[in-house]
């Protein structure tokens, strides 16, 4: 049998070592985390500079427009990571009353501990503890006696560094819980002010739309940008798709190589798709990604009478009269979140077998990259652009565009 003091040796390494490891994935995240916020923030300020540097008549046009849609993407992406951050915070600061709660419990067991023994020291005074062991009427006694009272010596000394050990932890948690409770009140100032921010482009937004609506020629610039943006929404699927692939080899490979490798476990995120809906199946019975709309724009050529333009479209765009959530039709992963000019915000959801569906002119977007939703969760909310509300809608199978209107559940 393992010895005590070198058992509990061995222990206090591996608890070192997980505490170690923990607290590097810990270290590792809030730098992310830091750094994709300050690139954030960086990136709303220079599009706010660009904005600003521009004079009356250019502030009203489309491209100011777009420029207001960049960063209200941008705030929302601010506004959800620190909503996550306090989130977060709000778990470490149960984490650390939860483990204050036990080291006081702890404290006090051992204060009574403590406190027994100095009971038994005075109601022994004045006796000589050589007397206490002479005393005996016999050698075994005597041998007894003096390992008993060595036993709680030791225990009184074990005792007094234990409860010495609990105070300075409860100490330094008390000390933590004030850190991460100060730092979560910075993050609700933080939200709140980017919250006001977000509130105010909306504003600038629906002011400037006012203005564009009336504009012919920049009702025709943002036709010419969705013929464009379905060129960059195909460019995204397929970096999707070789990103999933390379995914793939790097996961069969590490996982040939060491199955246990804690660093293929953190830098490769796992999505099991083949546990999802089969999405082939829900061909023709496939849910809307509104509740309630009209298809105003259909599936492959279309053409503008009014402004004598031809457009090619790659999916639908779907007309409501507000700004109504946008749905995922069926089970899968966040993939993208991006921007796109012509169709503003846009999320992709990857499916079981390389389906993917993209959703533009998203605003005020719930989720985030990695993300799983169910069919029917809410993703956000469909935003107003020069022709009114109007969510833009594919159904990509790897690099082919497909109909939605054949999938779709007839109304």
């Amino acid at each position: 049998m393992m010895p005590k003091s070198f058992s509990g040796k061995i222990f206090i390494i591996i608890y070192l070592s997980v505490v170690t490891f923990n607290f590097g994935q810990t270290a590792d995240t809030i730098r992310s985390k830091s750094r994709e916020l300050i690139d954030l923030k960086k990136e709303i300020s220079s599009l706010e500079t660009q904005l600003q540097s521009k004079s009356k008549k250019e502030k009203e046009s489309l491209q100011s427009l777009e420029n207001i849609n960049r960063q209200n993407l941008l705030l929302n992406k601010l506004v959800n990571n620190l909503l996550i951050e306090e989130k977060d915070k709000e778990n470490a600061i149960k984490e650390i009353e939860d483990e204050i709660y036990k080291v006081e419990n702890r404290t006090v067991e051992l204060k009574d501990k403590y406190s027994k023994y100095v009971v038994w020291l005075y109601k022994n005074r004045g006796l000589s503890i050589w007397r206490f062991i002479f005393d005996s009427e016999s050698f075994n006694q005597a041998i007894k006696r003096y390992r008993y009272l060595r036993y709680v010596s030791n225990e009184n000394e074990k005792t007094l560094k234990q409860l010495n050990e609990s105070k300075f932890q409860l100490s330094q948690l008390k000390s933590n819980l004030e850190e991460e409770r100060s730092q979560k009140e910075n993050l609700a100032k933080q939200k709140i002010d980017e919250q006001r921010e977000l509130q105010k482009k909306e504003t600038e937004k629906k002011d400037l739309l006012n203005v564009l609506k009336r504009d012919k020629k920049s009702i025709t610039q943002e036709i010419e940008l969705k013929r464009r943006a379905e060129i960059a929404i195909k460019s995204v699927i397929a970096k999707l798709i070789d990103a999933e692939r390379e995914r793939k080899a790097r996961l069969l490979e590490r996982k040939a190589t060491n199955k246990n490798n804690l660093a293929y476990k953190k830098n490769v995120q796992i999505f099991d798709y083949s546990s999802f809906e089969n999405f082939a199946q829900l061909k023709g019975h496939l849910g809307w990604p509104i509740k309630e709309g009209k298809i105003v724009r259909q599936f492959g050529e279309n053409k503008n009478e009014r402004l004598n333009t031809v457009t090619l479209n790659y999916g639908i765009d779907i007309g409501i009269r507000g700004n109504d959530n946008v749905l995922s039709v069926a089970e899968g992963i966040v993939s993208a979140i991006d921007w796109i000019p012509g169709y503003g915000s846009i999320v992709i959801i990857t499916h079981r077998d390389d389906f993917r569906t993209v959703y533009g002119h998203v605003s005020n977007i719930k989720v985030k990259e990695g993300d799983k939703v169910n069919g029917g969760s809410a993703i956000g909310k469909v935003n107003e652009s020069l022709e009114g509300n109007i969510l833009h809608f594919e159904i990509w199978n790897e690099r082919n565009y497909q109909n939605p209107e054949l999938w779709l559940a007839r109304k």
